[in-house]
Parts: C-alpha cells; sequence; structure tokens
C-alpha cells in the first residue's frame, strides 16, 4: 500500500510539472504575441533617433553619459533601451523583433520570481503561478506603458526584473544561512552580490529604495539571530547603496528638478503629492488591495496569527513605502507604481497560498475564483488583441505614409488620427496620439523623427490619402 501511494504522488507530481511548464509556455507566448502588435510610440522615436546616429556601442554609452549629465540618472534602464533598440535596428531591419522576444521572455522571468518568494506546500503550485500572471495582466500597473511600450518596459519591466532577481537572492541566500546551511562559494558571493546589487540600485529610484529596505531588513534579522554578518551581505548592501546614489545624485536629475513647476511647495506641496499618490494608488491598486484585506481576514479568521502571515505584512508593508516614497519627489506618472505593484501582488499570492491550509470548501472556492478569472482573461485577451491589430495596422500605415511623404521633400504634412472605437486598456497609442495642434509635444517629436516642419492631426473620416 505504501509503494502504491508513492507512485501515485510522484505521478501527481510529474503531472504538476508539465502542467506548469505549459503555464509558464502559455504566458510567454500570450505576452509574446502582444509585444508584436504594440508598434513604436512616444519616447520611442527620440531615443531610436539617437541611436541610429550612435556607431557603436560606445557610442550609446557616450550618448547616457550626456543624458546622466542632463536629465536623468536612470543609466541602466535607458543604456537597455538604447543597445536593443541598436540591435534591432543595425541587425533587424529596424523590426522590433529582438525586443519583443526579450521582453516576453524577461515577464516570464518576473513572474517566476514572484512565484520564488512565495512560500508554498508543493513545489509546483500551479494555481498560485497563474494567479501570478493573471493578477500581473489584469492589475499590472499601467500594463500598456510599463511591459507593451519598448522605453517605457526598458523602465520599469527590465529595471523591476533586475531588482526583484536580486532581492530573491539575497533572500534565499540569507535564508538557508539561517536554516543552518553552510555559507559556501563567498567571495564569488561577495563579488556577484556587489555587482548585482550596483546594478538594482541603479535602476528604479522608488523601487530600488524599497530593494535597500528588503535586505537592510533580512541583513537585520541574520545579525539578530547570528551576531555577525557574512561578507557577501555587506558587499551586497554597499553596491545597492552606491548605485542607489549614483542615480539618485545625476546631475541631470537636479537640473530637471530646477526647470519643474509645482503649484505648492514645502508642507503644502508634499500634501498635494500625497493626495495625488493616494488617488493613484486607488485609481490602480485599489483592487488589490480589497483582495489582500479580504484574504487577510479570512487568514485570520481561521486561525493564523500575524506572525504566521509575516511574509504577507511584509511585502505589502513593502509596497506601501515603496509608493509613498514618490511624495519626496514631483508628482509622477502612474506607472512610478510599477514596482510596488509587484511588491502587493507577492502580498496577494501569498495570502492566498496560505489559505490552502484553510477549510475544504476554501479548496473548491481557491480553484473556481482562478478558473473564472482564466475565463475573463480569455475573452478580454481576444477582444484587446483584435483591438491592437486594428491600432497596429493603422500606426503603420501611418508611419509608411510619413516616410513616403518626406521623400517628396514637403516640410508640412497632415496626417490621421487613430480610429476612437479601437481604444483598450493594453495600449498606450491613444495616450500618445497626434493632435490638431502642430506644437503639440507628440506631433513635434514625429516631425522632428521624419524631418518635418510641421505635423497636424485630422479626424480619421476626415482623411482620403489612404
Amino acid at each position: 500500500m505504501a509503494v502504491n501511494t508513492g507512485i501515485k504522488k510522484n505521478g501527481e507530481k510529474d503531472f504538476s510539472g508539465r502542467l506548469f511548464g505549459v503555464a509558464t509556455f502559455i504566458c510567454f507566448v500570450s505576452i509574446l504575441i502582444y509585444e508584436f502588435l504594440t508598434p513604436m510610440l512616444m519616447d520611442d522615436m527620440s531615443y531610436l533617433s539617437e541611436v541610429k546616429k550612435a556607431g557603436s556601442v560606445f557610442g550609446l554609452i557616450a550618448q547616457e553619459r550626456h543624458q546622466y549629465l542632463t536629465w536623468t540618472g536612470r543609466s541602466v534602464a535607458h543604456l537597455i533601451a538604447r543597445i536593443v533598440m541598436y540591435i534591432d535596428y543595425h541587425f533587424l531591419s529596424g523590426n522590433r523583433i529582438f525586443f519583443n522576444i526579450l521582453a516576453a521572455t524577461v515577464f516570464t522571468i518576473l513572474t517566476h520570481l514572484i512565484y520564488c518568494n512565495i512560500k508554498r506546500k508543493t513545489k509546483y503550485d500551479v494555481l498560485s503561478y497563474v494567479l501570478i500572471v493573471l493578477l500581473l495582466w489584469l492589475f499590472g500597473i499601467s500594463f500598456a506603458e510599463t511591459i507593451l511600450w519598448e522605453t517605457g518596459a526598458c523602465n520599469y519591466l527590465m529595471t523591476t526584473t533586475i531588482i526583484l532577481g536580486f532581492m530573491t537572492c539575497f533572500r534565499k541566500n540569507t535564508e538557508r544561512l539561517l536554516n543552518g546551511e553552510a555559507d559556501e562559494k563567498v567571495a564569488v558571493k561577495t563579488i556577484g552580490l556587489f555587482i548585482f546589487g550596483l546594478i538594482a540600485g541603479w535602476c528604479n529610484e522608488n523601487t530600488s529604495g524599497g530593494c535597500l529596505l528588503f535586505i537592510l531588513f533580512f541583513t537585520f534579522l541574520f545579525y539578530r539571530k547570528e551576531k555577525g554578518l557574512s561578507p557577501w551581505m555587506i558587499s551586497a548592501v554597499v553596491g545597492n547603496v552606491l548605485g542607489l546614489a549614483i542615480m539618485v545624485l545625476a546631475p541631470g536629475n537636479m537640473y530637471r528638478a530646477s526647470n519643474r513647476e509645482e503649484l505648492h511647495g514645502g508642507m503644502i506641496g508634499m500634501a498635494a503629492r500625497f493626495l495625488n499618490i493616494t488617488n493613484a494608488v486607488r485609481d490602480e491598486m485599489f483592487v488589490l488591495f480589497a483582495i489582500l484585506i479580504v484574504l487577510v481576514v479570512f487568514l485570520r479568521v481561521y486561525g493564523k496569527s500575524f506572525e504566521d502571515i509575516f511574509e504577507v505584512l511584509l511585502f505589502a508593508g513593502l509596497s506601501i513605502i515603496t509608493t509613498y516614497s514618490l511624495v519626496l519627489t514631483a508628482t509622477p506618472q502612474n506607472r512610478a507604481l510599477f514596482g510596488a505593484g509587484i511588491f502587493l501582488i507577492i502580498a496577494v499570492v501569498q495570502a492566498f497560498a496560505y489559505t490552502e491550509e484553510g477549510p475544504e470548501f476554501v479548496v473548491v472556492i481557491r480553484k473556481s475564483v482562478i478558473y473564472i478569472a482564466c475565463l475573463y482573461m480569455f475573452f478580454t485577451y481576444l477582444s484587446s488583441g483584435a483591438s491592437l491589430a486594428r491600432i497596429y495596422r493603422e500606426e503603420q500605415e501611418r508611419y509608411e505614409y510619413l516616410e513616403e511623404y518626406a521623400k517628396t521633400g514637403e516640410k508640412d504634412v497632415v496626417v490621421p488620427k487613430l480610429r476612437p472605437q479601437f481604444e483598450t486598456k493594453y495600449s498606450s497609442a491613444y495616450g500618445c496620439d497626434v493632435t490638431d495642434d502642430w506644437q503639440y509635444w507628440v506631433n513635434v517629436m514625429m516631425a522632428n523623427y521624419y524631418g518635418f516642419n510641421t505635423l497636424v492631426g485630422v479626424e480619421r473620416d476626415e482623411w482620403t490619402e489612404y
């Protein structure tokens, strides 16, 4: 009887592993399709214009150095964008192939890093992994701008994945020592985590700051128990602090801040930022917080102490701190909450994983919720995908027209706006469409990219050229 039970368990494990692999594959393919359906948008044009002028990688580095001194210290993100665009332009005929594959790969890696931070009963918890993917698709902060838009993905998707990768590596190594395992390859870890920490600290102001708090917390836990620290812990913290300092203290940040104007200053200004951030949290993160509250209340009712759900509270708190640290700077766009949203998703999924130990009826609820969410995502994916395809077609038609019109030598051009009926949350094209004002920043950027003096947009119904 014992042998048969063992075979059954092994069979269930193998099946779960295969199902987990299928879920991962679907995750990759689904985001890859959407990446291919997203055209060049917004800042992509200005960065690509510069990249075309760079004769080598050293040229890209020189361009990024100039941006560091004059505009922003987020060099890791923008250097990634420049290199990716350079590869696509010089080796893939200007097609967005390398970026699309890279972005889909990084998105899939991000789902696995989130999964690695979830404490669970089984190695292959397919329900929890599918929930991670669903939450990213349905509630990922400014999904179109942070994951599908090329420049935005380099600034948020890729940097947050680097940051979470560093946090996960530091956490796992610290927990191994806390569990009594030997501290091996100390020299390699010391050098590697210093470099990893430096890059992670140089990625994104508020998310990198949250990362620093996270590793300092685990460093404190280890020191309190062991009354000492491993060399790689110190090097990781030093690297992370150094990277964050290099980014925050960039001359370009100071120059940009001096040119920003806010209606209020001092404490009133901070209060106004606090309110703006709170409104952004309401718009972007309310559902996630609501789900988290329901799950935490359920866990508490069924006997879980706050100590038992420590990981849930840790990542929820980290999300809140990462969000409201933005009060220290001029109110950014909602996409700046992307990293905080990832931390909140970890908290939600961790709470969901803990419900597996609840009453029998919870099994039915857990599975039903995931299946219903999958069905909803299926319909949403097909509908939005069709809209993305139509938007992509209209954008490509417009770009082709502009390229041909530029050859005529004319310096003033009129182009059609996008049809309004195709708008979807999975495209940022409507937020950066051309207008009837030739001085609007999108019009100016597009005119500069194609070499026109002025560019004006008209309603699609009024357009007859193609």
